[in-house]
């Protein structure tokens, strides 16, 4: 079966998450410097998000919508890789998406492969 965030069971967040993220297993910390990249690689998931004040600064990037198929996991990953300060996190607990952050030396970017268990929840369906 293809990857859907939808079908992903969610554990509460290791590290502070950014007010502007959606709901779902992928989250940007409160700690984004503005590199540019995961903007970049996954461009239909991550934006920028801007203050009120400037339309033209962003404040931090964000993840404004959740994988929804293979080859959009693919680039969120690859954006999880590529930032600069290891901004962009995974919380949730499917094996395969687990498994792929493995295979390229991240596990350290999954929450619950980090020793955090949290609390284990489903997504609310909100979007």
């Amino acid at each position: 079966m293809a990857y859907h965030f939808k079908f992903d069971r969610l554990i509460l967040h290791r590290n502070p998450s950014y007010e502007a993220n959606v709901e779902g297993p992928f989250y940007v910390t409160d700690q984004c410097t503005l590199c540019a990249f995961p903007v970049e690689s996954a461009p239909d998931n991550i934006k920028w998000h801007f203050t009120d004040k400037c339309t033209t600064c962003p404040r931090s990037c964000h993840v404004a919508k959740q994988p929804e198929n293979d080859e959009e996991l693919r680039l969120m990953i690859e954006a999880a890789q590529g930032s600069c300060v290891e901004g962009i996190r995974y919380c949730g607990t499917d094996p395969g998406v687990l498994q792929k952050f493995k295979d390229i030396g991240m596990e350290r970017l999954c929450d619950v492969l980090q020793g955090w268990r949290g609390l284990v929840m489903r997504f609310s369906g909100k979007i």
